[in-house]
């Protein structure tokens, strides 16, 4: 079952700012592609906004990635494999449910 997208998250998907290819980047596993075009050091980093639209993007329907964030054993892979790209807020965020 989708779940609609807040109207903030609509307009950055119709859109695709800067919100949307942060997030779009995390779900196709192409986040050095972001890294390299952000000016900012502290945004170089997997922030707990970004995988909180990455998920609701995956809920509604608008992209599908293969990243599973709603079982541990997903989350532990996201976490494998983005490692010291994610912040440590990021990380909190990601392992909540869990602890």
């Amino acid at each position: 079952m989708t779940k609609p997208l807040a109207p903030a998250d609509m307009q950055s998907l119709l859109t695709h700012d800067q919100r949307y290819v942060r997030a779009a980047a995390i779900l196709k596993d192409q986040w050095l592609n972001v890294v390299a075009n952000e000016d900012r050091l502290d945004r170089q980093r997997i922030q707990p906004e970004d995988l909180q639209f990455a998920k609701a993007l995956v809920a509604s329907g608008a992209l599908t990635s293969r990243w599973d964030f709603d079982s541990y054993a997903g989350v532990q892979k996201i976490r494998q494999q983005f490692g010291n790209q994610l912040s440590s807020a990021a990380q909190r965020i990601l392992i909540q449910p869990y602890v």
